[in-house]
């Protein structure tokens, strides 16, 4: 908060006594540059006056500063001392339990998005009636500019009004309810689209929502520390279709949906448990 009249007032009249103190103090050596450059100004050669004004500029330059910028200087320096001891290094934020919980929060929110974007067109090509390649580049259109890009600018002006744990939540819940039951949306072309366009709008908000989030709980070292973070989006991009190979041979397209959309729950319960 602001200072009181009277801390300012107090101050100000410390500064006036120290002043005064440095006056006197002072006084002398000012009083002898004056008679070096009087000498050295009396006449006589030039190089006597010369000689003169050089020994009262030396003269004027030793003289000792003030007290109160000698207390300005020791309390910045101890400002800056305390608030670098306040700010833990990213080492140690990164291998922190709430960067762990992040880091997880991404990796499982991110997967179904990212695992969207590769497949739905594979998707829709075994599907009689989706298989149009001018239907899914279409769909691949609509999804990245009504989706992708869309969902950036959405979900980070929500995070901006409601902060990032409530609209985080809902971006999981949507999410894992569109992929887990992704193949019965995909009965129909219009349907197909709409949840291929709202899987995308949620990885969007991904992207939009933790670089923000970095920065509003690390503060300066947000940047630093989003840049290890974003490693969860890598590891969820590699994951994903591993995951998939595995759970195709096994369950086909439905189990891939409904096993990664279930991930998104993992990523609620942390939002909800953990922050």
């Amino acid at each position: 908060g602001g200072r009181t009249e009277e801390e300012e007032e107090e101050e100000s009249s410390l500064a006036r006594a120290a002043y005064q103190e440095w006056v006197a103090r002072t006084d002398g050596a000012r009083v002898r540059n004056f008679d070096l450059l009087r000498v050295g100004g009396s006449g006589g050669s030039g190089g006597q006056t010369a000689a003169g004004l050089q020994a009262g500029a030396q003269a004027l330059m030793m003289l000792p500063p003030p007290p109160w910028a000698e207390q300005r200087r020791r309390r910045r320096e101890g400002e800056a001392s305390v608030t670098s001891a306040a700010q833990p290094s990213v080492t140690s934020l990164v291998f922190s339990r709430q960067f762990a919980i992040y880091w997880l929060m991404i990796l499982n929110s991110a997967v179904s998005g990212l695992n969207i974007i590769g497949s739905y067109k594979t998707f829709g090509a075994k599907q009689p009636h989706l298989n149009s390649d001018a239907f899914l580049s279409l769909v691949g259109s609509l999804a990245s500019i009504l989706g992708n890009a869309a969902g950036r600018f959405a979900w980070g002006a929500f995070a901006d009004i409601f902060g990032f744990k409530t609209p985080f939540m809902i971006l999981t819940v949507i999410q894992a309810v569109t992929m887990m039951f992704f193949k019965q949306l995909a009965a129909t072309r219009a349907t197909f689209t709409m949840a291929t366009v709202v899987m995308l709008f949620c990885m969007g908000g991904n992207f939009a929502m933790f670089p923000a989030q970095a920065m509003r709980v690390y503060g300066a070292s947000g940047a630093s520390v989003y840049s290890f973070l974003f490693t969860a989006f890598g590891a969820a991009s590699l994951l994903g279709p591993r995951l998939a190979t595995v759970l195709l041979k096994r369950g086909g397209f439905e189990l891939v949906f409904r096993s990664l959309g279930a991930l998104s729950f993992v990523s609620l319960v942390l939002a909800a448990t953990c922050m």
